[in-house]
């Protein structure tokens, strides 16, 4: 009797620790930026879950993401409440395996009669008269304003318009090469062409106190000269865009965080190019190795926007090398 009591005590904590095994990635946030932790499942929750809320009110879209471990009640399942003046849309997304929940999660929002405004020019030429409506297609679920401000001996700007998806909406991408500061802010809002206003773009060009190495490479050397930057404003992090065709580094400087999220990456330089983010003054020392140390990390996942998108913002990037 005392062996049979024996053996069960000893098959339940064989299925308790079987059950503590699985480790999820738990975070509560912007589901572009949603710092992931583990966390350890108990014996009843055998799921790693994503939840993502997403609340569309009065053309402004407000969005949340939840990762951890589940108990698997209200796996892969998609919400929608419409309300008139008020959308709101669940989803969520479950696996089995050990970390499997990590990287970006949202909702993708139906797009069936979604239309925005379109263009691509700058504050004058993107006036509302000026605009022209589109259907978006396949994952793009936002409306979106992306305005980009180019200081350097004097100021212009760059104005686009059109679909986008939800994890563009929010960022604020700012770099400084030492050729040229560039600001970039993406708007997004929910209802079809809400998108026609013009965004003002937040300048701070207070010193902080970060300093970076800084260069553009276009084949002559530039990189292989230390030169240094002081930072401004959000641009706390020090940045080192290395690769393929132009030699080991092609940009070095000062820039925000939101651009170490993987939208900068995946719009202005090639899929043979890597992006890599530190912090620290003069962290960026073009050493590939220094990139993998504590308070170091490379580029996050891309992101999906339209192709023509994709061509100005290259271009425009261009005119700074």
């Amino acid at each position: 009797m005392k062996m049979s009591k024996l053996l069960t005590l000893l098959l339940f904590c064989v299925v308790l620790a079987t059950g503590l095994s699985l480790q999820c990635k738990q975070c509560a946030g912007l589901p572009y930026n949603c710092t992931e932790s583990p966390q350890l499942c108990y014996i009843n929750q055998t799921s790693c879950m994503s939840q993502s809320f997403t609340i569309v009110e009065n053309g402004l879209v407000t969005e949340k993401t939840y990762k951890g471990c589940s108990q698997g009640l209200v796996c892969n399942e998609t919400v929608y409440v419409d309300l008139g003046y008020k959308k709101t849309y669940i989803s969520s997304q479950c696996c089995n395996t050990d970390n499997c929940n990590t990287g970006t999660y949202y909702n993708r929002v139906p797009v069936a009669a979604l239309f925005c405004q379109t263009c691509q020019g700058n504050s004058g030429s993107c006036a509302t008269s000026n605009l022209t409506s589109i259907q978006c297609a396949g994952v793009q679920d936002r409306c979106m304003t992306a305005t980009t401000m180019y200081v350097n001996v004097s100021s212009s700007d760059v104005v686009i318009k059109g679909c986008g998806t939800g994890n563009l909406c929010g960022r604020r991408l700012e770099y400084n090469t030492g050729k040229g500061r560039v600001y970039t802010e993406v708007s997004c809002c929910g209802r079809t062409n809400c998108n026609q206003g013009l965004k003002t773009v937040t300048v701070n060009e207070t010193t902080n106190d970060m300093s970076c190495y800084a260069c553009n490479e276009t084949g002559k050397g530039e990189c292989t000269k230390p030169t240094t930057v002081r930072c401004t404003g959000n641009m706390t992090t020090c940045l080192d865009i290395q690769g393929f065709p132009r030699g080991n580094t092609l940009m070095r400087g000062c820039c925000s965080k939101d651009v170490c999220l993987g939208l900068s990456a995946s719009l202005l330089i090639q899929a043979s190019q890597k992006l890599y983010c530190c912090t620290g003054n003069l962290c960026n020392t073009g050493s590939v190795a220094s990139y993998f140390n504590a308070g170091s990390t490379p580029a996050a996942s891309g992101v999906l926007i339209s192709v023509t998108t994709l061509l100005v913002l290259m271009k425009e990037l261009l005119t700074l090398l």
